[in-house]
């Protein structure tokens, strides 16, 4: 079951010119849109295995399964004292090669990046939920 939680998970940085956008995929114990986290630690795992999977053509728009919007050419986890995304986060950076996509980005209606997976819900002990941020 559920939480209902908004979360927006914006688009940071934009290089026009190579129509490049980089952002946060998943930031450490920030609640996502089913009210559910995960520790920096897990989400190294996701990130990693997203990249040892070379899912890096598996960019769609609104979930739509059609991978054709754009490529993952940067993948990173942020380190502490990075400027422009919180420690630990997961972030990547895109070539959008889907003119529509690119344009509904110039224009704001793209915003951000919305992940789709599977994973296991754990239970926790309770500590981390006191650290997550609503």
């Amino acid at each position: 079951m559920g939480i209902d939680f908004e979360r927006t998970v914006p688009i940071c940085k934009t290089e026009a010119k190579k129509h490049v956008v980089l952002g946060v995929v998943y930031e450490p114990n920030a609640r996502d849109t089913d009210g559910n986290f995960m520790t920096a630690e897990e989400i190294e795992k996701m990130a990693y295995g997203f990249m040892e999977g070379l899912r890096l053509a598996e960019i769609d728009k609104n979930h739509d399964g059609k991978a054709d919007k754009g490529v993952v050419v940067e993948s990173f986890i942020a380190r502490k004292g990075d400027p422009d995304f919180p420690e630990g986060a997961w972030a990547i950076g895109v070539h959008v090669t889907d003119d529509a996509a690119w344009e509904a980005i110039e224009k704001g209606s793209i915003t951000g990046f919305s992940i789709a997976g599977r994973g296991a819900l754990v239970p926790d002990d309770g500590e981390k939920k006191k650290e997550a941020k609503e």
